[in-house]
């Protein structure tokens, strides 16, 4: 029979009156505990708080919907990293209880997940702790200097013309159509686009005005009009190219909605019904769920809505317009966006250079 390990407990009498217990395999393990609990007393820390992470993480959410700048969608997201993610993986510990090592196993848990997931998870997780710190329930945070393990998530490509030209082609006659060209050749996102009505728009100016946006949400799927945008840089006046307007103006002919992009009752488009609509490209595109085989898959590249935006300011720059228009146009709001957008649009226009040249050199070398 295995000899059982001797256990030594050393007590602490706390501020309050109550006993705390403090166990090792040896005395001097034991009152190495104490020592470390009398310091945390002495700087005004609890030492027996029973708060969980699943309570404060209740209280620190409370706060962070209680901030007046933030909008529906972000906190439904961060309820929904507690509820998916940290709630579950926590369970009722302590939070006293947590240590480092519990932030690496979060971490593992995760890697499977996206990198912007990750950077959310441990950022929440540390919000909570620093939470409990500025109440003094904790000394310090289990957090500290932690990184995601994800790998960057790759950057986004403009479409090139030829792209454009394309997916433009595949998609004339659907319903699709229009709300491709405005990403594309007006730079909204989408939840701009789809908050689109046409009293935004200016027929006899060619202009557009940006000022709401549609936000589908966990508990409203048909989506809600917020004329709370992103950033005040959002609301901005975009000019129409001629091709733009004449399209804007046949749809609004057929239009019986105060809405661009509409249900068939005149309601802004319902998420469900936003993916039936990008299913349309999804089915004319090799590698995609085509369901119908009637619809012949044209396009041998994938895209999203963002895509298009992002399209749409390259082609702004490759165009002429100063980092400035196009940081206005686009709604960023600071000009570094624009610039790392007008760096990589550089990077590529000099490579397109180089092998040109290389081209011309080696067709030179042939030719003698």
């Amino acid at each position: 029979m295995a000899k059982q390990k001797k256990t030594v407990r050393v007590t602490l009498t706390l501020p309050d009156g109550s006993r705390k217990y403090f166990s090792g395999t040896t005395r001097r393990e034991a009152e190495k505990k104490r020592a470390e609990a009398k310091v945390i007393i002495e700087k005004g820390y609890a030492v027996n708080d029973r708060t969980t992470f699943k309570a404060m993480s209740a209280t620190w959410l409370k706060k962070y919907k209680a901030r007046k700048n933030i909008a529906l969608r972000t906190y439904e997201t961060a309820e929904a990293i507690f509820n998916r993610y940290l709630i579950p993986f926590f369970g009722d510990r302590l939070l006293a209880d947590i240590k480092p090592m519990d932030i690496d196993n979060l971490l593992i848990e995760l890697q499977d997940l996206s990198l912007s997931t990750q950077k959310k998870c441990l950022q929440y997780t540390r919000n909570v702790f620093d939470m409990a710190i500025e109440n003094e329930l904790i000394p310090r945070s289990p957090t500290r200097d932690k990184k995601p393990t994800a790998e960057k998530a790759e950057k986004v490509h403009a479409l090139t013309d030829s792209q454009c030209d394309a997916l433009l082609s595949a998609m004339e006659g659907t319903r699709a159509y229009l709300f491709i060209l405005v990403l594309l050749r007006c730079g909204l996102r989408k939840g701009e686009a789809l908050g689109l009505m046409w009293d935004d728009i200016d027929f006899q100016k060619a202009r557009m005005k940006v000022d709401r946006t549609l936000v589908y949400s966990v508990n409203n799927r048909a989506g809600i009009i917020n004329p709370k945008m992103k950033t005040p840089a959002a609301h901005r006046i975009i000019p129409l190219a001629p091709d733009v307007l004449h399209t804007l103006q046949a749809a609004k002919f057929r239009s019986n909605s105060k809405y661009v992009f509409s249900m068939q009752d005149g309601s802004p488009l319902s998420e469900s019904s936003f993916k039936r609509l990008w299913q349309l490209i999804d089915y004319r595109t090799i590698g995609g769920p085509n369901t119908s085989k009637r619809v012949e898959q044209v396009l041998d590249f994938h895209v999203h809505p963002h895509q298009l935006r992002h399209t749409c300011c390259t082609r702004w720059l490759a165009d002429g317009l100063t980092p400035k228009e196009v940081q206005y146009l686009m709604g960023h709001e600071t000009c570094d966006i624009t610039m790392d957008i007008y760096a990589e649009y550089l990077q590529e226009q000099e490579l397109e250079k180089t092998a040109e040249k290389i081209c011309r050199k080696n067709e030179c070398e042939v030719a003698v």
